[in-house]
């Protein structure tokens, strides 16, 4: 008996210490893991709340860096820093964006004129209007005509515009001038004819121009015009606003397809535009509006616009007396701003803002000059 619990455990034949150590390998392995695993910790702070058997593991990882690469080195994917240069450059430009139309829009701001009468009052809206855009304030002693490039004196049929021109057409003048043409009618043939024949830069901007790449004022067509000059084709329009400037990664169309007249200037060196002509096909109000803020007037000395009253325009809104409040107060702000009216021309159509009215015309073509120059 003896000998048997010298040899045996319980007697089942294994020596006593192998039974001990059965006994204690187990909970040996169970600590070897838990610690290779790491540490029980306490559930952090939120979570598991209510019950207390939750716990949250540490785990540490040992898998080693791939294609470890120091800092400051350059991309191993191919294209990398260059993408990462476009995005610098286009958060620069959306900076310089900003800062730019803080500088548009300058300190001074449309002044919204007192109602005509008491009371809002369509009819009284509309008659200051009228009476505004068909009396002329200023008479030029030499004037040009559509289509005419020797006019002396005053034409006898009523044109559709006159320009000023006793600057470039007196026998001691010799001034360069500068010319711009906004128009998608075509209807400014005449106009790149006249100035064509003042020996002026002329530019026409034209979004529908199929010839001409359009996003750029580099891509322009140069062509000539009646034997007397050339005329640089854009395909671009006026914006109101600064345009988003993010530059597209299509080569040769770059930046945006409508500017401010300040930009396209500032785009082509220009410092002054001496005859500008304009039909917006009712983005007129708003563009005025920019001209007047911007104080970019200041640097345009002749302007031939056709104005649109059948409807409230591009981006103005409100009832029809608020709307013709608005416009005579852009044309209150072109006033003040130097723009003096030279002539007059009613165009088709009997309706404003959609209303029939006897004795006024849907659109009016105006030929201001600037007195302030």
């Amino acid at each position: 008996m003896r000998a048997c619990a010298r040899w045996c455990w319980g007697c089942g034949g294994l020596p006593l210490r192998s039974g001990i150590l059965l006994i204690l390998i187990p909970p040996f392995i169970l600590a070897l893991q838990l610690m290779v695993v790491g540490p029980l910790l306490p559930a952090a702070p939120g979570e598991g709340v209510g019950d207390p058997q939750e716990f949250a593991f540490s785990v540490i990882s040992i898998e080693p860096e791939r294609n470890p690469r120091p800092q400051g080195s350059p991309s191993l994917r191919p294209g990398l820093q260059e993408e990462d240069a476009e995005r610098k450059e286009g958060e620069q430009a959306y900076e310089d964006e900003n800062e730019m139309h803080s500088r548009q829009t300058g300190p001074r701001k449309l002044d919204l004129q007192a109602w005509a009468s008491d009371e809002p009052s369509f009819t009284a809206e509309l008659n200051r209007i009228i009476t505004f855009i068909t009396r002329p304030q200023l008479s030029c002693p030499i004037v040009l005509s559509p289509g005419e490039t020797k006019a002396l004196q005053p034409p006898a049929d009523p044109p559709r515009w006159l320009l000023c021109a006793e600057d470039w057409l007196l026998p001691a003048a010799d001034t360069p001038c500068v010319a711009y043409s906004f128009s998608m009618d075509g209807g400014d043939a005449d106009f790149l004819k006249t100035v064509s024949g003042l020996r002026c830069e002329v530019h026409s901007f034209d979004p529908s121009n199929s010839k001409v790449s359009g996003g750029h004022l580099g891509n322009s067509l140069v062509s000539n015009h009646d034997d007397r000059g050339v005329v640089h084709r854009h395909k671009m329009w006026l914006e109101w606003r600064a345009p988003k400037r993010r530059k597209q990664k299509t080569r040769g169309n770059r930046g945006s397809v409508s500017q401010t007249l300040a930009d396209i200037m500032a785009a082509l060196g220009h410092h002054t535009v001496h005859f500008l002509y304009a039909d917006l096909l009712s983005a007129e109000w708003r563009v005025f509006q920019n001209w007047i803020e911007s104080e970019t007037l200041q640097s345009v000395h002749h302007i031939v616009a056709t104005v649109h009253l059948q409807w409230a325009g591009f981006e103005v809104g409100g009832t029809n007396e608020e709307v013709l409040r608005y416009w005579f107060s852009v044309l209150q702000g072109l006033q003040a701003s130097g723009l003096q009216l030279v002539h007059s021309s009613a165009g088709e159509g009997g309706s404003v803002l959609k209303q029939t009215v006897e004795h006024v015309h849907s659109s009016y073509t105006l030929s201001w000059a600037n007195t302030r120059r």
